[in-house]
């Protein structure tokens, strides 16, 4: 027997041996590994403070059973035992902060530290992925001392569920994933002019039309005709009232908010199709399409500024909201907002000259500002994208920034005094492809690497000390036109949202894309697999970059790729390319129309990614 457990433990502590490399997602504030390790075993103890044990148990029953296959006793209460055992105590200790803990492991017991709820929760994901991925059965956890506490209080993630409609068990399946990784906000696009995913019971047209819309998979995006008002309407789908307290409850304990948007006054396809008299009234309909927008094509979308009935509808919709969500804030949207329909309205233009609105923008102000006081009357905050600084601006509001170049809301929103989340279009629409776009599926014409994701600064160096505390954190959207499928959906979410959580949670002091880029590939790729999340590998993936030279008659070739540590191998004849083929060390020459093929390898002479091939020409 002796023998055997000798053996045993031998095993374990070579274990440890590979663990202490680090390989948490998002890096905490300080990791410090000591000697030997915890024997996480099936006679391990777990003790929760009372307060938090009926929200707190079932998520350390199933999250350690998940991971171990190992079934533990839960205990309510202080610790009852010398040894072996898991505790999470409830501190007061001004070195952590809300969402905050310590963690610290011995080879008598791991012991999470926090002063809330939440970090306690943090605290256990930290834990999870201290243990060896894909150990079943009992193992060792090496000794470690972690220091961790959030460096913003919004790390957020966007998903537009009305472009296409996700269902709510997708929704929490996101939810369970992302909150391993520290995520607290999501963000729920909730209506557009594709879909109304909301029951707002008052309303129930919004649902029963505005939920649904011609089939057009499978035409690009952009080249979709509208729908007429005799075909069947059979793509969508909506939430109920009872589904989405089941997701804000599924959150809840996840240490997740559900943030809703209702997007207006633009954006309202859904909303006008299914209410046509939210439409200013004077407006010639003779050629107006009043049903669900089938693609990218969306006219007459907004809703009329200038109605009693507008301000009516949305302040019972909003009340309706209000009561369901209890986040503290709402969001409302206010972003790309068409003035067209407007300029045509001799209702509107009567409204402007009465009240000194000295143009459209204006308009869109005053507009905001009521929806603006409606949303107070609720006792919630309002957020707008950052459109809603137009005209006269809406103090009192958050912004949520997503525009750079000359709009520098990122910059102006803090400055002007407005707290403000940081989603930029360049460093946080992850609905743009994460590879060469020649190697993947359908989207946006642009690019955003992994890398560019994880090397992002939310914070401008414009701002101030006391500006920049108005930045109340960072977010990752991803819009849905391009992700028809929940398979697509995943894979442009996953690395890239791991990424944003280190962004959102970590000193950047601590990040380094190398240790990251490791973490994946020795840890959170199999975790995530697991958890039969599909993911994206594109940071293997090479880009080629060429141009012709017709003067000598040759292509100018160069290979890049975002990962470190290993070489690119290269064919032009067609092969598809090995570690015996051409190893890339700079740009080279070869005849135009070759098919150049190119492939990232490690030392072992495995391909990592895909291989990219395309025609010099």
């Amino acid at each position: 027997m002796n023998k055997i457990l000798i053996a045993i433990s031998i095993f374990l502590f070579s274990i440890i041996g590979k663990a202490q490399e680090n390989t948490f997602i998002p890096q905490p504030e300080s990791v410090v590994f000591n000697s030997g390790g915890f024997q996480l075993n099936g006679e391990t103890k777990v003790y929760i403070p009372s307060k938090n044990f009926t929200d707190l148990q079932p998520i350390v029953a199933s999250g350690l059973k998940d991971d171990t296959g190992l079934i533990l006793s839960i205990n309510k209460g202080k610790v009852r035992a010398s040894s072996n055992y898991i505790a999470f105590q409830k501190v007061k200790d001004a070195s952590i902060d809300s969402e905050g803990y310590i963690l610290e492991i011995t080879a008598k017991s791991v012991v999470i530290k926090a002063k809330d709820y939440a970090g306690m929760f943090n605290g256990f994901q930290t834990l999870k992925q201290a243990i060896p991925v894909g150990v079943k059965g009992a193992t060792a956890i090496p000794n470690m001392l972690v220091t961790d506490n959030p460096r913003f209080h919004w790390r957020g993630v966007l998903l537009d569920v009305s472009r296409h409609f996700r269902t709510k068990e997708f929704v929490m399946k996101q939810i369970d994933v992302l909150s391993a990784y520290k995520i607290n906000i999501f963000h729920l696009h909730l209506t557009d002019d594709q879909g109304w995913r909301i029951e707002i019971k008052k309303y129930p047209k919004l649902t029963e039309k505005g939920a649904w819309r011609a089939e057009r998979e499978g035409i690009a995006w952009w080249s979709r005709e509208a729908a007429t008002a005799d075909e069947p309407k059979t793509v969508g789908g909506f939430y109920t009232q009872e589904d989405l307290k089941e997701i804000i409850e599924y959150a809840r304990v996840r240490n997740v908010e559900i943030i809703p948007e209702i997007d207006v006054p633009g954006h309202s396809k859904a909303l006008v199709a299914s209410y046509p008299e939210l439409f200013c009234s004077d407006i010639d309909t003779t050629d107006v399409n009043f049903e669900v927008a089938t693609g990218g094509k969306a006219p007459n979308n907004t809703l009329c500024p200038v109605s009693d009935f507008t301000y009516e509808f949305l302040e019972n919709v909003i009340e309706e909201v209000a009561d369901l969500f209890p986040s503290k804030y709402i969001h409302i949207g206010g972003d790309e907002c068409s003035k067209k329909d407007w300029k045509q309205s001799a209702m509107c233009a009567q409204f402007m000259e009465e009240n000194d609105l000295k143009d459209y923008e204006e308009l869109q102000s005053y507009f905001i500002q009521r929806i603006h006081k409606i949303v107070e009357k609720q006792d919630k905050t309002m957020i707008g994208w950052d459109e809603v600084l137009s005209g006269n601006g809406v103090p009192g509001a958050t912004i949520m920034a997503w525009r750079r170049g000359k709009y520098s809301p990122e910059i102006q929103a803090p400055k002007g005094g407005y707290p403000t989340i940081m989603t930029s279009y360049l460093h946080s629409y992850i609905s743009r492809v994460q590879g060469p776009q020649i190697m993947e599926p359908e989207g946006p014409r642009s690019v955003l690497p992994l890398s560019v994701v994880y090397n992002h600064e939310p914070v401008p160096a414009e701002l101030t000390e006391e500006e920049a505390a108005r930045v109340l954190g960072n977010q990752v959207s991803l819009w849905g036109e391009f992700t028809p499928t929940e398979e697509h959906f995943e894979y442009m979410l996953y690395p890239r949202t791991l990424a944003s959580a280190e962004v959102s949670w970590s000193d950047p002091k601590v990040k380094n894309w190398e240790r990251f880029q490791k973490a994946l590939e020795t840890s959170h790729f199999e975790r995530l697999k697991q958890k039969e999340v599909t993911v994206s590998k594109s940071l293997f993936t090479v880009y080629p970059a060429f141009g012709i030279d017709e003067l000598h008659d040759r292509a100018i070739v160069y290979l890049e790729t975002e990962a470190v540590g290993y070489d690119i191998y290269y064919t032009t004849n067609g092969d598809d390319p090995t570690v015996e083929a051409n190893k890339y060390k700079g740009d080279f020459r070869v005849k135009p129309k070759s098919l150049l093929k190119a492939g990232l390898f490690n030392k072992e002479g495995d391909l990592l990614g895909e291989i990219t091939e395309v025609r010099l020409k």
